[in-house]
């Protein structure tokens, strides 16, 4: 099944809402991801909240667009997880309606 759109916001770093996009990322393919930055430093092993969500969205629906949602005093973190990961936009909180809907399209 091929879906327009998975917008993904972390609920205060809970992980079951991670473990469910990447569950629907390994039954659909998508042509667009719009997903909220959470940074953690007590995150171990990755830097993000997303990782897994991004790897397996890279093995299902390789042609996605990927948009970053997040707050610039991340700026950092989210730099460390560019560097591993393709994205196409990332934008700041407050995020412009305006220029979210460019983005997508």
């Amino acid at each position: 099944m091929s879906n327009n759109l998975l917008f993904f916001v972390d609920e205060d770093g809970f992980e079951d809402s991670q473990r469910k996009a990447s569950k629907l990322t390994k039954k659909n393919t998508y042509q667009v991801l719009v997903a909220e930055f959470g940074y953690n430093p007590e995150f171990r092993d990755r830097v993000s909240n997303i990782e897994s969500l991004l790897t397996t969205l890279e093995g299902n629906s390789p042609e996605a667009k990927i948009i970053i949602l997040y707050d610039e005093i991340n700026q950092l973190q989210l730099d460390q997880l560019k560097a591993r990961y393709r994205m196409d936009a990332t934008l700041t909180f407050p995020i412009e309606q305006d220029l979210l809907r460019r983005s997508i399209v």
